[in-house]
């Protein structure tokens, strides 16, 4: 046996000697790489950073970082990665476009500018081992039409999902995001680093999709079905968006490169817009097709904590930290509305099938129901104990904050709120049902795709499934199963 594996050895090392002894055919020859932190940075820092860092920041430029650069300035983007000739960057130092830069002064020395031109033509990468932006790239993702129909032939639901091994967690991971497929019996659940798929029919795990990226913040389903939006990523270091395909777990592509996590994102119904919000206070609209950063919309005084499209893909509303609420044309980045009744936290945002009506749900206690052609409120919905104090610590005596809200396609609106309870209300705003049971406080609510069933996550990673027409408990998952 000893000697078997011995002469087994001496093959692999011959077979090593033989394969990589020899030249490295020109195909196998490592590729050049020009990077940001080895190469650009160190010559922007030098010729640059004295006008266009974090505390100057001329023309709202800062190219201390890869982030800040590629989010451009108040002239639009500042790369166009894969094109030096379209990036205002290098029009700029080569003295190809005005103004020049460095201002007053020489062009920086050629070698230098060479190096610029080269990352940019090689996808202006950050590092070596980060994937270059090509702006050249193209998603394989046609365009969906917008329709709150049912899409012909059978909803996408999973069909074979790649093989994961991913550790047991020793606890379960709060329910931080969940979304339901709108036409299938699917349901999508965040865990840590990853997403669980769970049959909303008879409750059984169907598989897992990971995420690296570490927290799911958001995930939304698109509005045929076909895709997944999980978006998230790690607090004061890194955020973005993953879409997958449902039907095979794959990634489709990824959106944005965040200096801190995503905490709201939705796509649009026609699959061609992915927007962003977090600690940033900016709403960012990216191209599906490219990853291209179309619209930077400065206007939230604090966190962007939701975003949500209107099914007819018409609008874009956005809530923040400070109770503030905006509507805004995807289209062209401009405001439609300010909804300004909110005296907390907006915690959530969900928009009715017919895009007439838009549910806000706010740590103030209330939901506001605003009418989409004129942007005013209709009903307030006191949506925990009545609006009444509860005496919780964390309250301090104001009213239990609502957590979440969502619409069925039937036009049910349910709400989550502190006082751990679910509340289901008629399309009228009257109360229709109240559910009650969680051990710790709630954070998610949806409806399943048929509106028959509404599901509930909790801070503790525990998810309660009740039928909505008799109020009964059909059972229990959890996010680590």
């Amino acid at each position: 046996m000893i000697r078997s594996l011995f002469l087994a050895l001496i093959v692999v090392v011959l077979h090593d000697h033989v394969c990589f002894g020899q030249d490295k055919p020109e195909a196998a020859k490592p590729k050049e790489v020009v990077t940001y932190k080895d190469h650009v940075s160190p010559i922007l820092r030098k010729h640059c950073a004295n006008c266009h860092n974090p505390d100057k920041a001329t023309s709202d430029l800062n190219v201390m970082t890869y982030q800040t650069l590629m989010a451009g300035g108040s002239g639009g983007e500042s790369v166009v990665a894969g094109s030096p000739d379209q990036s205002l960057l290098y029009k700029a130092v080569a003295h190809l476009e005005e103004p020049f830069m460095p201002p007053k002064s020489p062009k920086i020395p050629e070698a230098d500018l060479a190096v610029i031109k080269k990352w940019i033509e090689l996808g202006a990468p950050e590092t070596s081992v980060s994937a270059a932006k090509n702006a050249t790239r193209k998603v394989d993702l046609d365009l969906a039409a917008v329709s709150t129909d049912k899409p012909e032939g059978p909803p996408p639901m999973p069909e074979k999902l790649p093989e994961l091994s991913l550790p047991h967690t020793l606890r379960s991971h709060p329910v931080t995001a969940l979304a339901a497929s709108p036409w299938a019996p699917l349901l999508a659940v965040a865990g840590h680093e990853r997403i669980l798929l769970y049959n909303t029919d008879d409750l059984k795990l169907i598989g897992v999709l990971p995420f690296p990226e570490r927290i799911p913040h958001v995930l939304k389903f698109s509005r045929n079905g076909k895709l997944l939006l999980a978006a998230g990523g790690h607090g004061a270091n890194t955020g973005k968006a993953v879409l997958f395909d449902v039907t095979s777990g794959k990634r489709v592509t990824e959106i944005g490169d965040e200096t801190d996590s995503v905490l709201a994102a939705d796509i649009s119904p026609n699959q061609k817009w992915v927007a962003l919000g977090g600690p940033g206070k900016i709403v960012k609209i990216y191209s599906v097709e490219t990853g291209e950063l179309k619209h930077k919309i400065k206007k939230h005084t604090d966190w962007i904590t939701s975003i949500e499209f209107s099914p007819n893909g018409e609008m874009l509303a956005s809530g923040d930290r400070n109770g503030g609420v905006y509507v805004w044309d995807p289209e062209t980045g401009s405001i439609l509305f300010t909804l300004g009744d909110h005296k907390d936290m907006i915690t959530d945002l969900s928009w009715r099938a017919d895009s007439q009506m838009l549910a806000t749900a706010s740590e103030d206690g209330r939901v506001i129901l605003w009418y989409a052609e004129d942007g005013f409120p209709t009903r307030t919905l006191n949506a925990t104990a009545g609006g009444t104090p509860v005496r919780a610590p964390s309250t301090r005596g104001k009213p239990a904050g609502v957590l979440a809200v969502a619409y069925a396609r039937n036009g049910l609106l349910a709400t989550l709120g502190r006082d751990n309870s679910v509340r289901i209300w008629k399309p009228d705003g009257n109360q229709q049902t109240k559910l009650e049971g969680f051990t710790d406080t709630p954070w998610r609510v949806v409806f399943s795709h048929d509106g028959e069933r509404v599901i509930a996550g909790d801070f503790t990673g525990e998810l309660y499934v009740w039928n909505v027409k008799d109020k009964t408990l059909v059972g229990k998952l959890t996010t680590n199963p």
